[in-house]
């Protein structure tokens, strides 16, 4: 894909009403992974722990977020099974996600210096591969949130996004868990000095805290988050705005 027509897919994303409301809910301070959990340790549990959370559930997490963060990392570390899982029991699954924060504290310990020293696609396969229950898509999620929104310059790629929205726009089509981090490079590469200042004031994001118009990678990604949200899990592709825009789509949000 060319930057041009990327920018205008941006465009037309970024100008819904729905996908803006939703962004500056989301952009300054995530709901999923909130800016007042400062110890990147703990930033790497949390980030587990966002998977498979809905809008609808995002009270409930909050507060096992705010609970979990009202312990030190090292509190946490030595707490057992039966304390962690009271303290996740509101988001279900605790044996699954358990074994994740489990796993990556023992992650953690072993690799402490990886964490602050390894370039961002090292350690995005490291914890993919080493972590259960973490695979691409979580370990972008990691060192997105434990490194900064825009700091990170990561664009994570959840299964919607690699399985219907960017197969839908030409990007191309991966069955296995690693099209997650194929996906989230190229997307990283048309953002990278990417020029969206115009855009930005056009459809009213001035006033977000965007730190670099020509490498929003944060505010890109979270423009298509919210449009695959909004119209691509509506699975009815005559109501897409980019189809309707005259963006060449494939219509794979089609039951």
């Amino acid at each position: 894909m060319e930057k041009k027509e990327y920018k205008d897919i941006l465009d037309i994303c970024s100008s819904q009403e729905s996908v803006h409301e939703d962004i500056f809910k989301n952009h300054d301070d995530n709901m999923w992974w909130p800016l007042k959990v400062t110890d990147y340790r703990k930033r790497l549990l949390i980030a587990g722990l966002s998977t498979r959370i809905s809008y609808n559930m995002i009270r409930s997490y909050q507060k096992v977020i705010d609970n979990l963060d009202s312990f030190s990392y090292d509190e946490i570390k030595n707490m057992s099974e039966e304390q962690i899982k009271e303290i996740i029991k509101g988001l279900g699954l605790s044996n699954t996600r358990y074994k994740y924060i489990s796993s990556m504290i023992n992650f953690i310990e072993q690799h402490a210096e990886d964490l602050i020293k390894l370039p961002n696609e090292e350690l995005v396969e490291l914890i993919a591969k080493n972590v259960s229950g973490a695979s691409y898509k979580v370990a972008q999620c990691c060192v997105l949130y434990m490194r900064g929104y825009y700091e990170s310059g990561i664009m994570p790629v959840d299964s919607g996004m690699k399985d219907v929205e960017l197969p839908c726009l030409g990007f191309p089509t991966y069955k296995t868990a690693i099209g997650h981090d194929y996906l989230r490079k190229e997307l990283e590469t048309l953002t990278k000095d990417l020029d969206l200042e115009d855009i930005i004031e056009k459809n009213r994001y001035s006033d977000l805290n965007i730190p670099n118009t020509s490498n929003a990678t944060w505010w890109s990604h979270l423009v298509l988050i919210y449009y695959k949200r909004h119209f691509c899990n509506k699975h009815k592709p005559e109501e897409c705005p980019l189809a309707k825009a005259g963006i060449k789509v494939l219509c794979k949000c089609k039951k």
